[in-house]
């Protein structure tokens, strides 16, 4: 079912910040790692654990909003993309097959994410809550949902920026023909303005006479 246009523009807007924080949990990692490490690259302590913890969780966070509505979105940039590059003897063909790649990276992103969050929502289900011990339980099982998803929810902050370029050159590509299409209107009722017979001042009045109007109708390949 395609998302409704507020919906798929909120969640278009949000994509560059959310994929922005993705790509900084893994950029502040790789700033602090190797330090937490010695020289065979064998983590000194626990800080290590508990500094990837921190990583998978904040990528996470930028990623899970997307997965509700993720397999829409991707449709409709599945079907904006088919719409843009009907033609693969495009001389562009290197933006054709990147987009291509990116949009099965995502494709693969969102159902992996899907799954992981699924699978937490499943163990969060079997919590007994008066159990002493389901704190832990939940805490364990957001850690291994969080470590499970990083790759999916890397994959996604490097590969969203497409959905957004998608469907800013489908808005140029739409505003492109609405310009070709009011030029030709324009001309028209020039021509038709030029064409008028002009009324004898003698002749007697006429019946009035309208030309022929109906709704123009605009079709464009999608």
């Amino acid at each position: 079912m395609p998302l409704d246009p507020t919906t798929r523009e909120s969640l278009l807007a949000a994509i560059p910040e959310a994929a922005g924080r993705g790509r900084k949990a893994l950029e502040d990692w790789d700033a602090v790692s190797d330090s937490l490490c010695d020289a065979n690259h064998e983590p000194l302590d626990d800080r290590y654990d508990a500094r990837e913890h921190q990583r998978d969780a904040e990528a996470w966070a930028a990623f899970e909003p997307f997965l509700d509505h993720g397999p829409e979105l991707l449709a409709q940039a599945e079907e904006d993309f088919r719409a843009l590059h009907q033609d693969y003897e495009n001389p562009d063909f290197e933006t054709i097959a990147r987009r291509r790649s990116q949009l099965t990276a995502l494709h693969e992103a969102v159902e992996g994410g899907r799954q992981e969050r699924a699978a937490w929502e499943y163990a969060e289900e079997m919590v007994l809550p008066d159990h002493p011990k389901s704190a832990e339980f939940r805490h364990r099982a957001e850690i291994l949902r969080n470590a499970e998803g990083w790759h999916y929810a890397l994959a996604f902050a490097d590969n969203a920026d497409v959905l957004v370029e998608i469907d800013q050159a489908t808005r140029a590509r739409a505003g492109t023909g609405g310009g070709r299409t009011a030029q030709a209107e324009a001309a028209r009722a020039r021509s038709t303005t030029a064409a008028a017979p002009t009324a004898s001042p003698t002749a007697p009045p006429g019946p009035s006479r309208s030309a022929p109007s109906g709704p123009e109708r605009r079709h464009r390949a999608r």
